[in-house]
């Protein structure tokens, strides 16, 4: 996992091990820090989220799927997607990769979104 460093002109690095001239940050910078992490984390959850609906709906109106095949892919991955849009990013790897393939969350979309989450995870805890 990564953390918080400054150095002494003041940069931030958010890296896995302190680099070189810079020491962990603490007190009341780092509860600024996280606070603003969270909010990165769940607005990146909100833009992914919502290209993903608008992506469905596209695929509705090319005839790729129905509007039924959307609606229960929605509501079979609703906590998932829950999980996204608040930026539980973490907690969303771990729900994907446990949940069954069904409908239109077949083995491709579920590799897809698995994928997105892992890169996510990996770049950005």
């Amino acid at each position: 996992m990564r953390n918080f460093y400054t150095d002494a002109t003041g940069a931030i690095a958010f890296e896995t091990s302190a680099p070189t001239g810079y020491s962990l940050v603490t007190g009341s910078l780092l509860d600024n820090l996280w606070i603003a992490k969270y909010e990165e984390r769940r607005e990146d959850g909100q833009r992914y989220y919502t290209e993903t609906q608008a992506s469905l709906y596209l695929s509705i109106l090319d005839g790729t799927y129905t509007s039924t095949e959307v609606f229960d892919f929605e509501e079979y991955t609703s906590q998932l997607g829950d999980q996204i849009f608040k930026g539980d990013w973490y907690t969303a790897q771990t729900t994907c990769s446990n949940l069954p393939t069904s409908g239109i969350f077949d083995t491709l979309k579920k590799a897809e979104i698995q994928a997105y989450i892992d890169d996510y995870v990996t770049n950005n805890y």
